[in-house]
């Protein structure tokens, strides 16, 4: 049995700098009217994590609806996106909560929108191993 919790990955996941480069508002759910929202910590076509400031009650399980998803380049995506808590991280100590979500259904175009940014993140992060290694040998 693998317990490696990366080996079970199916996605290519990107992770963001800072808490400002990406963005979600969601609500809890279907028919709700509250929207939250929580800064993107990292992305995946499977799901992904945020981070959240203040005290909530979400647990493992929870179905929360993302209805927007934000890059500092723009909207990625406005479609209503349903999601499932798959973890929640939160310590006393800390002034946000953290939950790892998991896309129940995913539109096409969302789809698209989301491996688009995908890809430009990882040729960024490529482009800048490939300078980082140029300057430290050059």
């Amino acid at each position: 049995m693998h317990t490696d919790f990366a080996e079970r990955r199916r996605h290519i996941r990107v992770y963001f700098d800072s808490e400002e480069e990406a963005g979600c508002e969601f609500s809890n759910g279907a028919g709700a009217t509250e929207m939250l929202k929580a800064s993107v910590l990292d992305l995946s076509l499977g799901g992904v994590h945020l981070s959240l400031a203040g005290e909530f009650n979400y647990a493992v399980g929870d179905r929360i609806m993302s209805t927007r998803l934000t890059h500092r380049t723009g909207l990625v995506s406005d479609e209503a996106i349903p999601m499932e808590i798959r973890w929640v991280f939160a310590q006393v100590e800390f002034s946000r909560l953290y939950i790892g979500c998991q896309f129940l259904e995913l539109p096409e175009e969302s789809r698209r929108s989301f491996a688009n940014l995908i890809s430009v993140k990882l040729l960024e992060s490529s482009s800048a191993r490939i300078a980082l290694a140029t300057q430290r040998d050059g």
